[in-house]
Parts: structure tokens; sequence; C-alpha cells
């Protein structure tokens, strides 16, 4: 699975005009950030590509979805039934799209519910609450929903679309990007009160959360196998450490790339 990281601030006079204004820094940094792998084929697209028509064998992905929609490679199989099912690419999604849908299913875990597609097309998102949809085309689910555990509990809890801890997102088993698997994540609230996932989409309460990663028991499985089944595309390696290990930084890169080229001179 290959991918193309641009700005979705680089709109031009429409969706066929997106133009990529990155340079090689910012793209690798992108890259190592999110720990984008090689196998995957990345590209960074020139300034003449655009983001549509796509290319043979590539995907758009903007710096967006990773950066503030709590997007991650490998995609969890739930993201990939609501594609499946509209049916829409993920080239295709907004940013404002995007972050919904992923901000469902981390609400949906932290009430500690499996994500239905059902419920989630029963929903709109709008002024931080969850609101039953009124269109006829929702209006059957809607009404088979009306006594479903999890539908009624987001319409009880109201939470707020932000940028979610990693720490939080690998505990819900929606990111894979944890550097050492011997550490849980954890967090403590500053008042030493008790704290839940739901607090990571509940201000006020999600400020006085800080990190406390706790050391993992002898026997206690790592966080990454734990909810590896969760996940789908692209193809998960059978070693989920693969997706710990850290390229260096892009001055190394950079300084390796021209050391190789004086000693060879």
């Amino acid at each position: 699975m290959a991918s193309k990281a641009g700005e979705s601030s680089s709109a031009q006079t429409g969706s066929d005009a997106l133009y990529c204004k990155w340079g090689p820094v910012s793209y690798n940094n992108l890259v190592q950030e999110y720990n984008i792998r090689p196998e995957w084929n990345p590209v960074l697209p020139s300034k003449e590509d655009m983001a549509f028509l796509l290319k043979e064998g590539k995907i758009t992905l903007f710096s967006d979805f990773f950066k503030f929609c709590n997007f991650r490679l490998p995609i969890t199989k739930f993201c990939k039934s609501v594609l499946d099912y509209y049916p829409i690419h993920i080239s295709q999604l907004h940013p404002s799209g995007l972050v919904k849908l992923r901000h469902f299913e981390f609400a949906c875990i932290a009430l500690g519910h499996i994500p239905e597609i059902t419920v989630f097309r029963a929903f709109s998102f709008s002024g931080g609450k969850w609101e039953p949809r009124t269109s006829s085309r929702t209006m059957v689910p809607l009404l088979m929903l009306v006594e479903n555990a999890l539908f009624k509990r987001l319409c009880q809890c109201p939470s707020e679309c932000t940028v979610i801890l990693e720490g939080a997102l690998v505990m819900a088993g929606m990111s894979l990007l944890w550097q050492d698997i011997r550490l849980y994540p954890s967090f403590q609230r500053d008042d030493e009160g008790r704290w839940s996932l739901f607090d990571f989409i509940d201000p006020p309460r999600n400020a006085a959360l800080r990190a406390a990663d706790r050391v993992l028991g002898e026997q206690e499985p790592d966080v990454l196998k734990i909810h590896l089944e969760q996940f789908l595309l692209p193809a998960v390696p059978t070693n989920p450490t693969a997706y710990i290990s850290q390229p260096p930084p892009v001055e190394g890169v950079v300084f390796l790339l021209q050391r190789r080229k004086n000693q060879s001179g």
C-alpha cells in the first residue's frame, strides 16, 4: 500500500487542484513521526502533482489526517467497514469527516462498547453531541436502535472531537505507535483523581491528564499484541514490534548520505 502525503491547506480552486507544497524535510518528519513503513512505498509528490486523479497504485493521504484526525496506519477493521459500507475511498474523505469517524470509534471503545456501523449510520455529530439523524435514509435503523445500549450511551455522553494522546489511542486499539513494549500506556490526573479513556474526549477533564506509563508484569502481554487483531490495512506483520522500530532522525539521514558520498569521492 502506497501513500502520498500532502497539505490539505494547499487547495487551489477545487478538490481536483490540491497540490503538494511540502519539501523533503517536512515529509520525512511526517513519515518518521507516524512510522509510515518503507514497504508501504510512501512517496512525496512533486509540486506539479495533484491529489486527484489518483495515480495507478497510489492513494492520497493528507497530513491533517495524522496530525488532527487521530488517523494511523495500519487502519482498524472498523474504519475499513465504514469505507466499504458507503462506499468511499480514504482519499475522498475530508479531514472533518475522518475526525468524526475516528472520534466515534474512540468514544465507543472508551464507553466499553464495540463500535457498530449501524449505530454510526444513525448519528450526526454537532456541537459536541451525538444526535440521531432525522433523514428518511436512516429512519429505519434509528427506530431499530431505540433500545441499543451503545446508541443510548452515546446520546447520554456529550464529547468533543480533539487530538487524542498517542498512549490513549494505543490503549483503545486504534494505534500501534508505541516505542517500548516493556511499558503499558497509563495516565494520572493532576488532582490524583480517577480517570477513564472517555476523559480524553471530555474537556476540560482531558487537560488534567498526564502520562504515567507502568512497567508490565512478568506474565502480562504487551499492549500491541492485545490489540493487534483490531487492525487491517496495510498488512499487519506477524511480529508487532516491527511497528515500533524507529528510523534515524532526518538530520542523521542527511549526514549519512553526505558522508557516504564524500567517502566514495
